[in-house]
């Protein structure tokens, strides 16, 4: 076994590189320079999907169920290898609309509905908190191992604290110290990455170390265990079903844009959209490297004998075993990395949604709680330390009843039920605000009883008989055999009812209830968003400038009053007056105030999500009834001097938009013509300076023969005379 002190001290060393590194880079970035703005930074911050479960959960389910571990790498590798448009989409959408998270992102399409982005974040947080125990588990555990074999030791209270605050602290000092969470951490993106890079080269390390040193390749492996009769028996007993298999792979395949950590870090970190195609390659290719050993380390640890109720740390076991204590120490700091960026990303997402869609709500209803809405970054501190204590007391409580991988399988059914309205969103034009909240809503009480609720009952919380007689002794309402329906992996039915009636209640309600004019724009928008080359306004109509810009300064203050210190507010608006270049103007024209109100919005959409905004901004419109009419003469008069209906106005900007689509295509065709041409002529002149080099090698080459010659016909000359 490893010291403590040992373990602890190099620990703090390495987080207090981590923290080095966040610091310069973000102070670089305060400076103008984004130094994570890189494709294969963006990649390795996106491996932050490998979390403690690929560490250790991957070689403990390995050991008792052979390949089934494979699905979880197979769905995301799939959606990169194939569909990864649908990521760049929300990458325009979220950049368009400045999202913050998943739940602003799915709201935003629904008429910005303050509801469908509270369901979403209830979702997230319910769903996510076993994820978090998992991570925390995994670190305890991970610990407790290393320093004294068992992961099952009583835990040492004074380091668990210790590392809880850890976290809150660099969670909040990384990502939580601005109020505007739609702005760039690049700090945190870079040590998510050097922890991808970490927990790569850990567990490759420890592959190679038990593969070729403790065994001689995987060809010795496999022969030993197709000659062990028992472990023989035991790996085809173990191997799962067809239905549990495609359960993970269609888990994962959402999961891996879905899940709110996941979802920050594509969208939301994303710098350019562009570095989705390095992506696309690169992260199935970064699954394949931290997969390739677990097999053969899941093998060796039951060659060597040990017990399967520890496979989850084989991969500490084998090193410990053979007296390799520092590649062990180097594994625990891998998983460690794995546990650490997971939590600290997640516990930003979810804290951030938590504050902006089910606190502020709530202080934005009870008046007398108003006074607190101008603290929400306290407020965002308090949510992230309690939201860690609950997840420490979910580990403690109830984490011990699953190994790692059935605990985040629970978090992957919950995120699931986000994927009808997020894909909708993006496709169908005719689904609703009132079809996602049915959706949602039917999704997530489906995930609580047929796969929360059984883990309740695991756990000592709940008696035995719901899961063997169901609720009331009806059998037919079992959780897992829900229905009646036998023969399929309780997992498998959890993704089938729940998404049947996610899915059909998402069709009903948008099919009854009819959408909201504002809901038909946002439809339009985010259908065509990856279309959408210029944008048709009204600038170009003559207006008055007769609207008071000092009058809408203040009334714009007021507003930020309610979210901000006063000391922020000035600079606040003076920068959404920049933006839509109205600064130092005395009065502005009814299309400058669009566009005010415009930059307004999304400026307190990032700092309190879509929704929030939008009902902060619609208790009090900027514009006066006079101006409204105004605006609404502008739109009026626009379309009868083109002399066009709304319908023919409609097909005109879809012309100009086709229009556009196909002047950036032409752009495109002219910069690749240009690149060849660049190309071939580099070609040519590499050729002609070879050439070049050739002819005044030769002419040198003549120059020595001439002098030669020179040399000796003036000594034949000599001769003769002589």
């Amino acid at each position: 076994m490893i010291s403590p002190a040992i373990v602890i001290e190099t620990t703090v060393v390495y987080l207090a590189i981590l923290f080095i590194v966040a610091y310069f880079v973000e102070m670089k970035f305060d400076q103008g320079k984004n130094l994570a703005n890189n494709p294969v930074i963006y990649t390795l911050a996106l491996a932050i999907y490998c979390t403690a479960w690929t560490f250790y959960g991957n070689v403990g389910l390995a050991a008792s169920t052979g390949y089934l571990f494979l699905g979880v790498y197979l769905g995301p590798s799939l959606l990169f290898l194939f569909s990864w448009r649908i990521i760049r989409r929300m990458i325009k959408i979220g950049r368009e609309y400045n999202i913050t998270s998943i739940a602003d992102f799915i709201s935003a399409r629904y008429g910005k509905s303050s509801v469908v982005a509270a369901i979403v974040s209830l979702i997230a947080l319910v769903g996510i908190i076993p994820y978090l125990s998992l991570q925390l588990r995994a670190i305890f555990g991970s610990y407790s191992f290393i320093t004294t074999g068992d992961n099952l030791a009583s835990s040492n209270g004074s380091i668990d604290l210790i590392a809880l605050v850890f976290i809150v602290v660099f969670t909040i000092v990384f990502g939580l110290r601005r109020l505007d969470q739609s702005e760039k951490h690049p700090g945190m993106v870079m040590i998510i990455a050097i922890q991808s890079v970490v927990k790569l080269v850990a567990f490759l390390a420890a592959g190679i170390f038990v593969t070729y040193f403790m065994f001689h390749g995987f060809g010795d492996i496999f022969s030993r265990i197709s000659t062990n009769v028992v472990l023989a028996d035991a790996q085809r007993s173990g191997q799962p079903s067809y239905s549990l298999f495609s359960a993970y792979i269609i888990l994962s395949f959402f999961a891996i844009f879905l899940l709110p950590r996941q979802f920050h870090m594509a969208v939301v970190e994303n710098s350019d959209e562009k570095h989705i195609r390095t992506a696309a390659w690169l992260l199935p290719l970064y699954f394949i490297l931290i997969t390739l050993f677990v097999f053969p380390i899941a093998m060796a640890g039951m060659i060597i004998g040990s017990d399967k109720s520890v496979a989850d740390f084989f991969i500490l076991l084998l090193p410990l075993h053979s007296g390799g204590l520092w590649l062990s120490l180097l594994v625990f700091i891998g998983g460690f990395s794995a546990a650490i960026s997971m939590i600290m990303i997640s516990a930003m997402t979810i804290t951030t949604m938590t504050a902006n869609h089910l606190v502020l709500p709530f202080f934005e209803k009870i008046r007398i709680a108003g006074f607190l809405r101008r603290h929400l970054l306290p407020l965002r501190w308090i949510i992230v330390t309690l939201l860690m204590i609950v997840a420490y007391a979910f580990e403690v409580k109830i984490g011990s009843s699953y190994m790692l991988v059935k605990i985040g399988m629970i978090s992957f059914a919950a995120v699931l039920q986000f994927a009808p309205a997020t894909i909708g969103a993006l496709f169908w034009r005719k689904g609703n605000k009132a079809g996602a909240i049915m959706g949602l809503t039917a999704g997530f009480l489906l995930w609580i009883y047929t796969s929360l609720l059984p883990a309740f009952v695991r756990s000592g919380w709940l008696r035995e008989g719901l899961l063997s007689s169901g609720p009331f002794g009806i059998g037919y309402l079992r959780p897992e055999k829900l229905f009646g329906v036998t023969g399929l992996d309780p997992l498998f039915l959890v993704i089938l009812f729940s998404l049947v009636f996610n899915i059909g209640f998402y069709i009903f309600g948008s099919l009854i209830f009819k959408q909201s004019e504002e809901e038909k724009g946002m439809a339009d928008k985010f259908c065509d968003i990856a279309d959408k080359n210029i944008s048709v306004s009204v600038v170009s109509l003559e207006q008055e400038a007769s609207i008071q810009a000092e009058k809408k300064k203040e009334f714009i203050e007021n507003i930020f009053k309610r979210y901000m210190d006063d000391s922020k507010v000035g600079e606040t608006v003076e920068r959404c007056f920049k933006k839509t270049g109205l600064s130092g103007k005395e009065k502005i024209t009814i299309n400058e105030l669009v566009q005010l109100n415009g930059i307004v919005e999304k400026t307190l959409a990032s700092f309190i999500g879509a929704s929030s905004a939008k009902e902060a901004l619609s208790d009090e419109s900027i514009f006066t009834e006079e101006e409204a009419e105004n605006l609404n003469g502008v739109y009026v008069k626009m379309a009868t001097d083109l002399k066009l209906t709304p319908r023919e106005l409609s097909e005109k900007i879809n012309f100009f938009e086709e229009r556009g689509k196909l002047l950036d295509k032409q752009k495109e065709d002219l910069e690749e013509m240009v690149k060849k041409r660049t190309e071939a002529l580099e070609d040519k002149n590499m050729e002609l300076e070879k050439f070049s080099a050739l002819a005044i090698g030769r002419e040198l080459k003549m120059a020595e023969l001439k002098e030669k010659i020179k040399e000796l016909e003036s000594k034949k000359t000599a001769e003769n005379n002589a």
